[in-house]
């Protein structure tokens, strides 16, 4: 079950780790459906970014497309990097890494010795019933967005930090670990949500991270972006639909 990062223009394998061959100041990861419909309209649609690598990868929950059109509904895991700015990188995750591909994954991406000098911003959702309060949950308004961040970032949080005892999973949480033990900055956005599918109102539970010293100045015009996240939402629930 080998992770495999390689070029789909050129069809070859990357030879040394992502960021050992470009150097990185912004490093902003979207792992699952809404994450990545909010980058995509937000961030994608404000600037010319360049793929740079495509991660190849199978699993008992997915197997990942090497298909030059990307739709929603496939699993994929790409990155990109600004043209304007080659240094701020991008990517984006619709797919499942299981636990025993997690460090494979950061070993490709991140190398074996990484730079510090970089700041990492990762979006994710979870449902919210893995949310854990002493609160009623019924007073709960989701979706709604908590923040973890690594002992080295100095970023203020958009939102309030997530409480123990929560915790979190998957990539968003092997990444975050990553960052902690190499003293990398990094700060976790995790959107509890009810609704797990491409949803408007969970990737719109975002918006706030606009604000933030990674993105702030990487988005132009919010409301075109905010149309351009509905016509994808919109185009996603017509191929979903197989009664039409």
């Amino acid at each position: 079950r080998e992770v495999r990062l390689f070029r789909r223009q050129t069809k070859t394998s990357l030879e040394v780790s992502l960021l050992e061959k470009y150097p990185c100041s912004k490093f902003i990861i979207a792992v699952g459906n809404n994450a990545v419909a909010f980058l995509s309209s937000f961030v994608m649609n404000s600037g010319v970014w360049e793929e740079v690598g495509c991660a190849k990868l199978w699993n008992e929950w997915c197997r990942t497309t090497d298909a030059a059109h990307l739709s929603p509904a496939e699993a994929f895991c790409v990155f990109y990097h600004l043209k304007s700015n080659p240094s701020v990188f991008l990517c984006q995750c619709s797919c499942y890494v299981a636990e025993d591909q997690q460090y494979q994954w950061l070993e490709k991406v991140f190398g074996s010795c990484p730079k510090k000098n970089m700041q990492v911003t990762i979006l994710t959702c979870r449902h919210v019933t893995d949310y854990k309060t002493s609160e009623s949950t019924s007073s709960l308004h989701s979706p709604f967005l908590k923040a973890l961040k690594t002992q080295n970032s100095k970023e203020p949080p958009c939102c309030s930090l997530l409480e123990q005892p929560n915790i979190v999973h998957d990539l968003p949480a092997a990444v975050l670990s990553y960052c902690q033990v190499w003293k990398i900055p990094a700060i976790l956005y995790l959107c509890y949500t009810d609704v797990m599918k491409l949803d408007l109102i969970t990737a719109e539970a975002f918006k706030p991270v606009l604000s933030s010293r990674s993105l702030k100045g990487l988005v132009k015009n919010i409301p075109q972006s905010t149309e351009i996240l509905k016509k994808l939402v919109m185009t996603n629930e017509i191929q979903s639909n197989i009664y039409t």
